[in-house]
Parts: structure tokens; sequence; C-alpha cells
């Protein structure tokens, strides 16, 4: 019952969602414009070239029943690796439509070693090793738009990119498409992030986490696409993104756009870089003109490199189709090149290139005929086909597009008949298209009594068979293509109108099986704590309380260590010598024995440089006890707040804590078996190893959080200045919480102060806004801990990029906080401009004095003061807590 609570909330989102896409965007964009071609300089030789073209070939086979495709052609250092990948959003026949453009601009390359081209809609990298694996590279690029958007469309952006970064990486096919929409014009955003299917999960996620910190450098932009080795990300204010494709027949389109013969010249052009440049030129503009007639010729490019291209599409074709067929013919005569010439022969159309004018031309060498089905049929056939077929020659001459479909149906049996069709190119005239079908219909009927034949001629082209290959008449198809469209429309209509009545059913069901869950998990506590006890017990990692008593002298305060919100922690020595750190639970975990099994699975299942190590716990004496390695240089605060240990911590080992912390808790939320968040990351849990090196500690809060959920729902608990604002008013859990208490953590370690509330007269402050204060005023330089004693440029400015990290993890807008992995790659990497940070959530000073008054201290003045000895902040855990 549990999971039907949670997949009909998400059907009747997801159906929202889909209706708001299908309502502003009706029909299929394939997106195919040209964002960046890139060429590499080493020249490719000898067999190189020609598994070049043979790699293009099978991508594109691979891409028609599939939206992705990989070759590799060749051997030793003629060896060519090929990727191509439409975005997801796209149908099939759009798929083949960018993925025609891609393959005949790519080979613009030549006789460079490979590149790379990027389009709206599909991508596509050619080269002469092994390139499947990366994600990132020099070549990476963010391109922003021209127009200027202000208001709220920075936000939507902001959240709508944020979220298809996360999601994209998780889904199977690492794609992802968000929308996030605004009351007032022009500030929805649509995103679109899309990794290549080579890639693992943790390389995408890298890929899109640069891409998403480079492309906010376009905003206030309406338009920004980065262009990255791994990975797509683009966003705009105009919905740019085709509703889910449907696995729907694509036979008929299919079908149409199959070869049945590619014949090349064997000569090349003397100029080969002018002739492959007005071959290009030639195949972008000839699918300009099959985008609104079914034939055409053109002429590009002067002299002895000047390029003929004729195409034509049969005129039984849509011109959906014939645009898919163009493009099926535009993907394949790119193979031909180097040579100046070739033809390629469709079920649905024709397209040849060469350098002179060959428009006028009927017949020739390369003419022939194809018998692909050897099934003898009986005499009647052969004399329908005949019949068929001579018709066909007589009609199509006279007909004003130089087409004729003819059928001969078989005396006596039902649906069976003999079926043929003639089709002259546009560019002969009537005498000249009379003249090759003739010699074509004789020749092709020396197929028979075969079921099948074809006639590829230079200036016309033949088929008959036993089974219909005619398309309805196109009025027909565009009658009943605008009856569906009105269905369409109605169909929106009338789900749009039940939405509404499903949400509320919804709604009743959630409440229903929630209260339901919760008196059942009543019952069954008890017995599960039983049971969990005697795991716990068995367990190896189970000492004797009398033994942990022993190592820390009853745990004399002598040994005390430190004091936190569920424990006091003592030092100990084990009997074999080892030293450890006794944590003593404040409660008896026999009676909450859940619990207590939860944080040490959570513990003990994790193991990082960076994650204080689990030795053992106890928990059948008077107390509970977990007991950790012991760290000798305790926890970060003894340093940071302390104006004499504070020296010790110069900015590089400070630094060295901060990444070493990210490293971390990027571990827990993404690398670990179980996704874990922290809840109460600070700088009492941050310890130090001998070397100042940090572990993250005390795992008392912390909890699993499962791939398939967006956040749990739980009681606040964690320590008050470093809590995030949403976790306090609605008690959701991400691991952006984590991020948030992060980002303080860093403020605090560049400027030597906690994160207590200061007040004046007038306002609240606590370090988080004060430092705030002072980015957006450019002083944040005077807000440095004096300890840190900094002199050099140049790292005034890593600390600044820190300060500028910290204020991006504490955005009071959730999804604009970057993640671990983000933040950590800002920290490690040289990326330049970081995103500016938004608004931080600016929360109450919390903690009175001890005195129980406010501090009183200016916010300015508040940075010339520094701590000796600050007591502890204390952890709290709230059942209930309204919003701020």
């Amino acid at each position: 019952m549990k999971k039907s609570s949670q997949v009909i909330p998400s059907v009747s989102i997801n159906l929202l969602i889909l209706l708001l896409l299908t309502a502003s965007k009706s029909e299929g964009d394939p997106r195919s414009q040209i964002i960046k071609l890139a060429c590499y300089p080493q020249l490719l030789t000898g067999r190189a070239i020609s598994n070049f073209l043979d790699t293009m070939t099978k991508i594109g086979t691979q891409l028609r029943s599939s939206h992705t495709g990989t070759a590799v052609t060749g051997t030793g250092p003629d060896s060519i690796y090929g990727l191509a990948e439409c975005h997801a959003d796209l149908s099939a026949e759009d798929c083949v439509l960018c993925y025609a453009e891609a393959r005949t601009v790519l080979p613009s390359c030549f006789p460079d070693n490979g590149g790379r081209i990027f389009l709206d809609g599909c991508f596509m990298r050619i080269q002469n090793f092994s390139f499947f694996e990366e994600y990132a590279g020099s070549d990476d690029t963010v391109y922003c738009g021209n127009t200027t958007i202000s208001g709220g469309f920075q936000d939507s952006v902001r959240n709508a990119v944020s979220k298809a970064v996360m999601d994209a990486p998780r889904n199977s096919d690492y794609f992802a498409q968000e929308l996030a929409v605004s009351g007032t014009a022009n500030e929805s955003a649509y995103v679109l992030a899309d990794c290549w299917n080579t890639l693992d999960e943790n390389s995408c996620t890298k890929c899109l986490e640069s891409a998403f910190a480079s492309i906010l450098q376009c905003l206030p932009s309406s338009e920004g696409r980065a262009l990255y080795t791994g990975c797509f990300l683009r966003y705009s204010n105009t919905n740019f993104l085709n509703p889910e494709p449907t696995q729907g027949n694509t036979g008929d389109w299919n079908a149409k756009s199959q070869i049945i013969q590619l014949n090349c010249e064997n000569e090349q052009d003397n100029n080969r870089t002018r002739f492959l440049s007005n071959f290009l030129k030639a195949m972008t503009d000839i699918n300009t003109k099959l985008q609104t007639s079914h034939t055409g010729t053109l002429v590009t490019g002067t002299g002895s490199s000047t390029t003929y291209v004729l195409a034509h599409c049969y005129a039984d074709l849509s011109s959906t189709e014939c645009i898919l067929c163009g493009a099926q013919a535009r993907t394949s005569l790119p193979s031909c090149l180097p040579n100046n010439g070739g033809r390629v022969y469709l079920e649905g159309c024709f397209m040849r290139f060469d350098n002179y004018s060959f428009f006028g031309e009927d017949t020739g060498q390369k003419d022939r005929i194809m018998c692909l089905n050897t099934t003898r049929k009986n005499n009647e056939f052969e004399e329908l086909a005949s019949n068929a077929v001579l018709q066909a020659v007589e009609t199509a001459p006279r007909s004003p597009n130089h087409h004729a479909g003819t059928r001969a149906p078989i005396s006596g049996i039902a649906n069976r008949s003999a079926y043929a069709t003639a089709d002259c190119w546009s560019s002969l005239d009537a005498e000249s298209c009379g003249r090759c079908l003739q010699t074509a219909g004789r020749s092709m009927l020396g197929c028979l009594p075969g079921s099948r034949g074809y006639a590829l001629y230079t200036g016309c082209f033949m088929r008959y068979s036993d089974t219909n290959f005619s398309n309805p008449d196109n009025n027909t198809r565009n009658n009943t293509r605008r009856a569906t469209g009105g269905s369409k429309r109605k169909m929106v209509a009338i789900v749009s109108a039940v939405s509404s009545v499903v949400a509320f059913i919804v709604v009743g069901i959630i409440a229903f099986y929630a209260k339901k869950h919760r008196s059942k998990s009543k019952r069954r506590q008890g017995t599960d704590d039983t049971k969990l006890l005697k795991v716990l017990n068995s367990s190896s990692l189970n000492f004797k309380y009398s033994m942990i008593e022993k190592a820390t002298s009853s745990f004399d305060e002598a040994n005390k260590l430190g004091q936190g919100g569920f424990g006091t922690v003592y030092k100990g020595v084990l009997p074999n010598g080892r030293e450890i750190a006794a944590k003593r639970l404040f409660f008896n975990h026999q009676h909450r024995a859940g619990d207590f099994y939860n944080e040490v699975n959570i513990i003990s299942s994790v193991e990082h440089k960076n994650l204080v190590k689990l030795v053992g716990f106890s928990c059948l004496g008077p107390e509970s006890v977990l007991i950790y390695e012991y760290l000798p240089n305790r926890s970060l605060d003894h340093f940071i707040f302390d104006a004499v240990r504070g020296k010790e911590l110069n900015w590089a080992k400070r630094f060295d804590i901060i990444v070493g912390t990210a490293e971390g808790l990027a571990y827990l939320h993404e690398n670990s078996k179980t996704r874990i968040i922290h809840r109460d990351i600070k700088s009492a849990n941050i310890l130090l190893d001998s070397k100042l090196h940090a572990k993250i500690a005390d795992f008392g809060l912390a909890r699993s959080f499962q791939q398939d959920k967006n956040h749990i729902s739980t009681g606040i608990a964690g320590t008050l200045g470093y809590m995030a604002p949403e976790y306090i008013a609605h008690g959701q859990l991400t691991e952006k919480v984590d991020v948030y208490s992060y980002g303080v953590l860093l403020l605090e370690v560049v400027t030597g102060m906690p994160n207590r509330g200061t007040q004046t007269a007038e306002h609240t402050h606590n370090l988080v806004s004060i430092v705030w204060k002072h980015f957006k005023e450019g002083r944040v330089e005077e807000v440095f801990d004096p300890n840190m004693m900094l002199s050099d440029d140049d790292v005034k400015k890593e600390v600044e990029k820190v300060v500028q990290i910290g204020l991006l993890c504490t955005q009071e807008v959730p999804s604009l906080r970057p993640t671990m992995s983000m933040a950590l790659q800002m920290l490690s990497k040289n990326i330049h401009p970081l995103p500016l940070p938004s608004n931080p959530a600016f929360l109450p000073a919390f903690l009175p004095k001890s005195n129980g008054q406010p501090n009183e201290v200016g916010s300015d003045q508040a940075f010339k003061l520094r701590i000796t000895n600050p007591t502890s902040v204390p952890t709290v855990s709230l059942t209930s807590l309204g919003p701020r």
C-alpha cells in the first residue's frame, strides 16, 4: 500500500507536466540547427578516410532503431571511433533528420583526423582514438543568447537547471527535461540535460555539474547552451522541448527511407577542399528545397569544383516522408567523398551529386536492374505484372509530376494483385522521360516470373511487386491528419478537466493509507526492537560494556574529550593498546533499538578517508556507547574559534580541511551504496587527525536516503545556526540541508567566527548575513580571519572564491545550492567565473547570551572580536516547528 501512495501522485504530476508541454507545443522539432563544429588538425591518411566514412554509416544504421550509436572501424593507427546521440525527447523521425544534418556537415573536417558537431537536437563525434569515456575537455564551452530578461526568470532557470542536472544521471538514458513555470510572460524556463550513453553515472554527474556552473554565467540572457565533451545542457525562455516521443509505428517512413543502392564515382576533384565546401552547401540547400517541394536541382560553386545536385521524392510520398527520405539520402552520399560524384536510390526518393551538369541525362552506363525476390509466380501474375509495368511506362511521361502508379488485380482471387510504379526526375522533359522508362521497363520485366523487380536508371526509377508499396493519395492523408489533430485537441481538454478530479482522489487515498500505515507500525515496534537487540548482540562490532568502562577508567573526567548534543566523548585505551574515542550516549538504546541499529548500520557501511571510522559499539550495558578511532587534534572549532590555536591553521591547512570535508560529504551523498544525509555538519563535528586532515564525525542524526525519493520527511533535528531554513520550516530533508550546513562551515573557517546571532537596535544578524553584506559591497576581505595572516593577493582571491562558494551553498532556495560534487569541483578546479549567489536565508538569532539577553554587538563590530573559548552550540531535536 505504501508503494501505491507514492506512485499515484507521481502519475498525476507527470500528467500535468505533459499537458503543459503539449498545450504549448503540438509538433515535434528535430532541432537540427548547428551550434558548433570543431575539427582536429592532425591529418588522416590511407585507410583511415574510408574508415571514417564507414563508421558514420554504421552509426546511422543504429540511430534508425535507437537514439544512440557507437562504432569502431579499422585497426591500428587507421582505427576510427564514432559516437552519435539524439536527445531523448526527439522522435525517431526527428532523430533521423538531426543526424542527417550532422552526418552531412561533419565530413567537412576532411582530411583532419576527426571532429565533433553539436546541434540543438543531437551530437556526433568522430576521432582516431577511443574517447567514449571522456566527459571533460579543453573544447568545453558555453553559448549565451543576446536577449536579456529581468524579473523572476533567473530564479526559474536556476531551479529548473539544478533539477535537470540532478535527475539526468539517475535516469536510465541520462536525460532530463524540466519546466519551471512562472505566471509572468517570458519568465518560465525550459531546460534540457543529456549525457552520452557511453559514460557511467558518476562521469555524467561530473560533466553536468561543470556545465551547470558554466551555463549560469549566461544569466540574465534568455538562452544558454553548455557544449561539453560528455554532455549537453540548455535553458531557454521559449519552449524548445518536444513532448515525450511515443513508441508508435514508424514503419511507413522507415520503409520509404530504406536504401536500395548507393553508387559512387571513381574520380576525385583536383581541389578537394573547395569541392567539399561546395558539396556541403549543396546538401544544405537541397534539404531546404525538399521541405517545400518534392523535387529540386541546384548548382553550387564555379569552375572545375562546381557541384551539381538533384533530389527527387516519388509522388506518392507525404511531405514528412519526403523530408525523411531526403535526410537518409544526405546521410548516405557523404560516403562517396572525397570522390567527386555519387547517386543513391531509396524506396521513396533519389539523390545524386556530381562535378558536371547531368540534369538532362536519361540513360547511362550505371543503369541496372535488381531482382530482389526470386519467388516464382504463376503465368497469370507474369501477364498482369507486364501489363501494370507497360501501363505505368505509358502514363508517367504524360502526368504533370512524371509519376504513375498502377494495379492489375488477379481475377477471382481477393486481395491479390500486381503493382507497378514509374517516376522520372523533374529535370527531364516528357520525351526524355518516356525514353528512359521504356528502356527501364523492358529491362525490369526480365525479373519475371519473380515477384519483385527494380530498374535504377540515370533519369528514372521503376519497380513492380506482388505487394502494394504505394502510399494512399496525399489528399486523403492530409484530411486524416486534420481529423486526428482535432481529436487530439479534444483529448487534451478532456484530460485537463479530469485531472483535478484525479488529484482529489489521489489525496484521499494517500491520507487513508498513511493513517493505516502508522497504526500498523506502532503494533510492530515492540517485536522489531527485540529482534534488533539480538542482531546487535551477535555483531562482531559489539564490545562488552565492562571493557569500555575499563578502557576509559570508568569514564573519568580526566579522559573527557568533549560533549555534544547526544553524548559525552572520552578517550580510552583498549587492552591491545589501541587508543579510542568512546561516545557515551545520554539515552540507553535498549529501549530504542531501532534507532541505535540504524545509526550503527549507517556508520559501519561507509568507509572514506574523510570519515571517522567506527571501531565498535556497546548497547547492552547501563548506557549505550559508540567507539570511534581516536584523533589527537580533536575538533575544528577548537582551532578556528581560538585566538591562539587559530594561528596553527594557515590558509593552506584550512583549505585542505575545507576540501577534505567536501570529499567526505560528496561520498556520503553520492558514492556510497546507501546515500546518507548527515544532518549535523558543523565545526565541532569535523575532527582533525595528527596531520590536521579533516574527518567527519557524529552520525547520530544521519539518515539513509533512497535513490528514488526526492526528500525525506522527518522530525527536525540538528544544530541551530547550521540548519537549513526549509528544513526548519517544513521538515523536508534532502542533501541540500547538508550543503547549507557546509556553506556555514566554510564561512566560519574563513572568518574565524561562529554563526551566532548578533543584534543591533533594529536588526538581527548572523554570520551568513554579515558576510553576504560585505560580499555585495565588495568588502569581503574585511571579514577574513586575521589569524591566517594573508599577504599574497593570489591567496586572497582564492579565499574570496571560497567565500563565494559558501554563499552559494547557503542560498535560500535549496535547488540553487550546488550539490557537494559541484561544490568540490568549484573548489578544486579553476572554474571562472563562479555563478553569483542569490540571497541567503536570513534567520533570526536563536541563541541568547548566558545571561539570557541578546548579544548587542553590531554587525561590523562582530569581526573585531574573537572568542577565546566559545561554549558549545547546543544540538536540538524538534518534533514540530512552524514556518518562519
